[in-house]
């Protein structure tokens, strides 16, 4: 157990607005890290009650000796329907997050909850305020369809306005921060970056009698799954591709169902997700070039957990841990390189490369691991 110290320089990592299992992976392992970085202070966890007991499950498989040094304090679940109710709700969560130590780290911030905190670290002498920006981010460079008054705190308007001297953005990479949009340059200009943290299941290196190419995740129409599948039938109909997750509709499940295994238009089981994700020898990662500039991709994730070398087009965030280690699988210029880099792969395959490539993500993997993300953590937050 810690020492009682100062709530000056307490930790207070923070989830501010999912209460089930969402993001709870990573929340797992930043909590960890934080942990790792910390030793001298006090770190606590606020988060609703649900999403608090995933988090604390994942650590105790991951990491139980470090759960008696986090405080666990739980945040009430809201049940505002309207508007003006969850606007108060969220200035209400995140005043007392802020005012719960020393040092805060938000794991997560809705765009109305950030709006909030940069109004309320505007008023006062506020502690040293650190908040990681997801998914949401990508979306600042698109016109805005929502109507009044939801439109006021559109996440573009919320970045653009003053900004707190005592909050600092955390982007999920360093290729996110090199490619922020020029307009929003200021308004970002107070990041840092971490690695995505990830707490990786044990790679069982084993050569595949043959090869299975996977998608993971929600394909939407599954117009660019499609298009390759045809592409490689056509040439080879014995290869064989998997959906591990789901489409659209039932609509594109008809329609893909004679190219594709498990198709379905309905989130799939952890169980089934697990079991699909075991079975594929490859992982697919296919999207438009200019695509995940600024977020994450859950697909490498995915891939590297599950020990899958990985067959992807160029983009802006794969592409640098790609150079670092190129033996993870295929770099396709664009979507019509795909399938010569599938059939290359089936026709040429070798256990020797196939368990190279998995020693390679081994490799890559270390980096997001919560020990490592720790060393560099503390300069990162950069908190006094």
């Amino acid at each position: 157990m810690k020492p009682p110290i100062d709530s000056a320089t307490a930790v207070a990592v923070v989830e501010p607005q999912m209460k089930g299992i969402f993001h709870a992976p990573f929340n797992a392992a930043l909590l960890h890290a934080v942990v790792l970085a910390y030793p001298d202070r006090t770190v606590s966890f606020h988060a609703f009650p649900e999403h608090s007991r995933v988090v604390r499950q994942i650590l105790e498989q991951n990491a139980p000796s470090i759960l008696e040094q986090i405080e666990w304090r739980q945040i009430p679940v809201p049940n505002a329907k309207s508007l003006p109710a969850r606007w108060l709700e969220s200035r209400r969560i995140i005043h007392n997050a802020v005012s719960s130590a020393g040092n805060v780290l938000f794991c997560s911030i809705s765009r109305m909850q950030l709006l909030h905190l940069k109004k309320y670290l505007l008023k006062r002498k506020s502690p040293q305020v650190r908040a990681v920006l997801h998914g949401d981010l990508d979306r600042i460079t698109e016109e805005s369809d929502e109507s009044f008054p939801a439109s006021l705190f559109s996440l573009k308007r919320v970045l653009l306005m003053d900004h707190p001297p005592s909050l600092r953005y955390i982007l999920l990479s360093s290729s996110i921060l090199q490619n922020v949009p020029e307009r929003f340059r200021q308004a970002l200009s107070h990041s840092s970056w971490i690695d995505h943290p990830y707490h990786f299941p044990p790679i069982q290196p084993t050569a595949p009698d043959s090869l299975v190419f996977g998608t993971f995740g929600n394909t939407g129409d599954g117009r660019l799954l499609e298009q390759v599948a045809r592409q490689v039938k056509a040439v080879d109909p014995s290869v064989q591709f998997r959906l591990i997750g789901f489409l659209s509709d039932q609509q594109t499940v008809d329609r893909l169902r004679p190219l594709i295994e498990d198709v379905t238009d309905q989130p799939i089981s952890r169980e089934n997700f697990i079991h699909g994700a075991r079975s594929v020898t490859h992982a697919l990662w296919l999207a438009p070039a200019d695509s995940f500039r600024l977020r994450a991709s859950g697909t490498l994730f995915d891939a590297l957990a599950y020990g899958k070398p990985l067959v992807y087009t160029a983009n802006a965030y794969v592409d640098p841990y790609f150079a670092l280690e190129p033996e993870i699988g295929v770099r396709c210029l664009s979507l019509e390189e795909v399938a010569p880099a599938i059939l290359e792969l089936v026709h040429n395959h070798t256990d020797v490369g196939y368990l190279q490539a998995q020693k390679a993500i081994e490799r890559l993997r270390r980096r997001f691991t919560p020990e490592e993300l720790a060393k560099s953590l503390r300069e990162r937050l950069a908190w006094n």
